[in-house]
C-alpha cells in the first residue's frame, strides 16, 4: 500500500479557509487515517514502523513533510508520504500494488494501474462513505453489537502513532 497525502498549508485554517481551534498535524491527523486503514485491511498491527520528518514550520511548530513506513508480520508494507508543501492536487491517494494487479483509490473512484475506471456500483448500497459509515453505526446499535471501526478498534493505531512520535523525538 502506497499512500500520498498532500496539501498546501501555511496558516492554521481548514480546507474552507476558516480558522481552526486546533493545529493540523501530519502524524496525529493525516497519518492516523492511513495507519488505521492499513491495520484494518491487513488485520494486523504494525510489527515494524519508522518515521522521518522534515523541518518544522516557524510559526505553526509542526513538521511540513513526513514519511512513514509500516510492516506487518505477514509481510505487507505501507509507505506513506505526506506534505503541507504541495503546490498541486490536494488530498490523499492510495495505490495498492499486489500480485493480483494495481489499484488506485481516490475519493469516490477506483482505477486500475492504467488509470482505467473500475465499476464498483454493485459493491454496496451506496458509494457515499459517510452514508455507509452512518448505516453501519445505526445497524450496530439496532443489533446491540460493537460497530465496525469503533474506538476500541482504533486504539492500536494510536499506539503505533505514539511509537512513531517517540521515535521522532529521539
Amino acid at each position: 500500500m502506497e499512500v500520498q497525502t498532500y496539501f498546501f498549508r501555511r496558516t492554521n485554517t481548514n480546507a474552507l479557509g476558516k480558522p481552526r481551534s486546533w493545529t493540523d498535524h501530519l502524524l496525529w491527523h493525516h497519518a492516523c487515517h492511513t495507519v488505521d486503514l492499513f491495520a484494518y485491511q491487513t488485520g494486523e498491527n504494525a510489527s515494524q514502523a519508522f518515521a522521518l520528518e522534515g523541518p518544522k514550520h516557524p510559526v505553526l511548530g509542526i513538521s511540513m513533510d513526513m514519511s512513514i513506513g509500516l510492516k506487518v508480520l505477514s509481510g505487507a508494507i505501507c509507505t506513506l508520504s505526506m506534505s503541507f508543501n504541495n503546490h498541486g492536487p490536494l488530498g490523499t491517494f492510495f495505490r495498492y500494488i499486489c500480485d493480483n494487479g494495481t489499484y488506485i483509490a481516490r475519493y469516490d473512484e477506483l482505477l486500475n494501474g492504467k488509470n482505467e475506471p473500475i465499476d464498483v456500483s454493485k459493491v454496496d448500497v451506496s458509494l457515499n462513505g459517510i452514508e455507509l459509515q452512518d448505516r453501519e453505526f445505526f445497524a450496530a446499535i439496532d443489533a446491540g453489537r460493537e460497530p465496525n471501526a469503533s474506538l476500541a478498534q482504533c486504539l492500536p493505531a494510536m499506539r503505533t502513532l505514539d511509537r512513531l512520535e517517540r521515535q521522532l523525538a529521539d
